[in-house]
C-alpha cells in the first residue's frame, strides 16, 4: 500500500529555513568574536595555576621551573628558594595559602622592567594569594604575566618602577 506524501506547508518551510538562518548567523558571529577576542588564553591561565599550586605545596623549585628565562636572571634557584620559603614560613608564619586567579588578559608591548625589552604580546593574570596567619588573614594580590617562549609558556612577575626604589635604598 502507497502512503500519500505529505507536503511541507509554507509555514513550516519558512520556520525551517529562518531558523536555520538564526543559527547560521550565531555561529558566524561566534568565531568571528573569538577570532579577534582579547584574552583568555587556557594555556597562560594553565600556566600561572601551576606556578601557584607549587608554591602552595611549598615546592619552590617547581615554580622557579616556570619562570621565563629573565625571571631566572633575577633570582637564581637556591636564593629563590630560599627566600620564598622564608617569607612564607617564617616571615607569614603559615605553611600554605589559597589562590585565585583571574581571567588572562592580552596586554600588548608590556615590560618586565625599565631595561628589558617589550614583548608584543602577554597576558596579564592577576593573582590572589589568601594567607591565614598567627597575624590574622590577609591578601596579596600580584599580577603575573604569562608570555609564549619558543612554544612553551613561561611567568614574569613586574619591576617596572623598581629602579626607583633601588635608588632610595642605595642611599
Amino acid at each position: 500500500m502507497l502512503r500519500k506524501q505529505r507536503r511541507i506547508g509554507p509555514f513550516r518551510l519558512k520556520l525551517f529555513i529562518a531558523l536555520l538562518i538564526v543559527a547560521i548567523g550565531w555561529m558566524t558571529w561566534h568565531n568571528i568574536t573569538s577570532m579577534f577576542s582579547e584574552g583568555e588564553d587556557p594555556d597562560a591561565l594553565k600556566l600561572v595555576k601551576s606556578f601557584y599550586t607549587f608554591e602552595q605545596a611549598g615546592d619552590f623549585g617547581s615554580s622557579w621551573e616556570l619562570f621565563h628565562p629573565l625571571m631566572t636572571a633575577y633570582f637564581d634557584k637556591s636564593t629563590y628558594i630560599q627566600r620564598r620559603a622564608h617569607i612564607m614560613m617564617q616571615d607569614f608564619g603559615v605553611k600554605t595559602f589559597e589562590f585565585y586567579a583571574s581571567e588572562p588578559r592580552l596586554v600588548t608591548n608590556w615590560r618586565m622592567s625599565k631595561e628589558s625589552e617589550p614583548f608584543a604580546e602577554a597576558y596579564e593574570i592577576r593573582v590572589t594569594q589568601i594567607y591565614r596567619s598567627p597575624f590574622g588573614n590577609f591578601e596579596l594580590v600580584q599580577p603575573c604575566y604569562a608570555v609564549a617562549v619558543s612554544g612553551e609558556w613561561k611567568m614574569l612577575w613586574s619591576y617596572e618602577g623598581n629602579e626607583e626604589n633601588d635608588e632610595k635604598n642605595e642611599k
